[in-house]
């Protein structure tokens, strides 16, 4: 397949070359001699890619390489001529062999010099080419690879974060409760062990993100009772939909600790997602305590909030390709708002039990 490429690339050169001279009226022997010409060359390629392989194993230098090639053009330039001029001779009316004559065969070793030297220029823009090509696809790597550790580091940023609030949460109930701890312990081993299951992904299916909330929301219902509800609204539709991992879990984590846990009479949490456009709308509602009078996004200091934000940074660079905000409720309350594009799991992905 290269041999039948090579043959028909040269074959071309040699109709492009033969054009202007049909363009005064069609001149048998000079379209053979210019198709002559190239497949001659046709036959040397192979040659010259092997040489120039060659050359650049034993140095990458660029200057090494063409000192090499200016070098061993004359050679191939004067091999050309003989080879050309050896296969035209048998044909008189190809009076421009170089075997025939002094003065042609200046010329088509001059001819055959500009030829070699434009090959190796040709040949050496498409390696040229194909390291940018490389090097582009390496950097993209090892971009991706920075984002993943990026994102990493802000997980483990959260789940010690989340981990003592929790251990905490259980100290408190082994004296009072021994059974409710335990019950509290047990729901953390599973949600721990689930989320292990996702640490080597930077996206899971939002049905999977549910899961894992349902494990942090069944330790909070053991501690809270009935003073804490908690409705999840979300379209069937957008259960297929990729989300960061352990995003949610964070965002109703504030909700209970800053909104509704100093209140006597509890409140009310609404996690939902549905379709805005082209786009996957995710909400955290409370009708807790809402957010302090000074409190702004940019300066806020929370953990969850703040490593949330990192993450989806991180994760959607492209501008207008996500939407983060935390605002107060009218009336009573905090609502957080993500828009994500909408991406969907493989029809194989894994769910969690």
């Amino acid at each position: 397949m290269p041999a039948l490429v090579i043959l028909l690339a040269w074959t071309a050169v040699g109709a492009f070359q033969a054009v202007p001279d049909a363009l005064d009226g069609f001149k048998w022997n000079e379209t053979i001699g210019k198709f002559i010409e190239a497949w001659v060359w046709a036959l040397f390629t192979p040659a010259i890619l092997l040489v120039d392989r060659r050359l650049t194993s034993v140095s990458p230098s660029v200057f090494i390489i063409a000192a090499a090639h200016l070098v061993l053009s004359i050679p191939f330039s004067l091999a050309h001529a003989l080879i050309a001029g050896l296969v035209m001779y048998p044909i008189p009316a190809i009076w421009w062999n170089p075997l025939r004559s002094t003065e042609f065969a200046i010329y088509f070793y001059l001819g055959g010099w500009i030829t070699y030297c434009a090959i190796i220029g040709v040949l050496q823009t498409l390696k040229y080419h194909n390291r940018f090509l490389s090097s582009q696809v390496a950097l993209a790597q090892v971009e991706r690879r920075l984002v993943e550790s990026h994102l990493n580091a802000l997980r483990l940023q959260l789940e010690p974060h989340f981990l003592f609030n929790t251990l905490n949460a259980i100290s408190s109930e082994l004296a009072a409760n021994p059974e409710l701890a335990r019950e509290m312990i047990e729901d953390l081993g599973a949600l721990l062990r689930q989320s292990l299951d996702c640490q080597g992904s930077t996206e899971i299916t939002l049905a999977q993100e549910l899961a894992l909330l349902d494990h942090y929301l069944a330790i909070q219902k053991l501690r809270f009772g009935d003073r804490i509800q908690v409705r999840i609204q979300v379209e069937p539709a957008t259960l297929s939909a990729l989300v960061p991992s352990m995003f949610l879990q964070p965002l109703v984590e504030n909700a209970i600790r800053h909104g509704l846990e100093g209140r006597l009479s509890g409140g009310q949490i609404l996690v939902s997602a549905e379709h805005v456009g082209a786009q996957l709308q995710v909400k955290v509602l409370d009708d807790g305590v809402g957010l302090p009078p000074q409190w702004g996004l940019e300066t806020s200091r929370g953990v969850g909030i703040r490593v949330t934000r990192e993450r989806l940074q991180a994760l959607y660079s492209e501008p207008g390709e996500y939407d983060f905000s935390v605002l107060r409720r009218a009336g009573a309350g905090t609502e957080v708002m993500i828009l994500l594009p909408l991406h969907r799991a493989e029809s194989g992905a894994r769910d969690i039990e």
